[in-house]
């Protein structure tokens, strides 16, 4: 239901992101929401209908668990691998890459690490 319709997770003090339908009228991360439900409702003057902008409330402990989930992944290609923040990470691929190529699979390279 919210496929067409411009969404911003967060609320009237402070968006923290948006889909893609909400950058058509204007509306970005870190805009204060009023702002961007002010650009939605003003839609006409850019040639766009005017909308309201839906929030959504983050889920913080939702973006936690996925993150943890998403480094797990990354720590398999880089065990060192330094997270900076819950969507953000530093890998270095130089030794998977190296590993791959002279084993053939991840699972190889996996095996190989596990057994060193």
């Amino acid at each position: 239901e919210l496929r067409e319709k411009p969404v911003a997770v967060g609320g009237m003090g402070m968006i923290s992101s948006t889909n893609y339908v909400a950058r058509r009228w204007g509306v970005r991360s870190a805009m204060p929401g009023f702002v961007g439900q002010q650009l939605c409702r003003r839609g006409p003057e850019f040639g766009l209908p005017a909308t309201e902008l839906v929030f959504v409330k983050p889920d913080f402990a939702l973006y936690q668990r996925v993150a943890a989930v998403s480094m797990g992944v990354f720590r398999e290609y880089d065990p060192l691998c330094e997270g900076w923040s819950l969507d953000e990470a530093c890998l270095d691929l130089t030794d998977y890459a190296a590993a791959r190529r002279r084993l053939g699979s991840h699972a190889a390279v996996l095996a190989a690490r596990e057994a060193a």
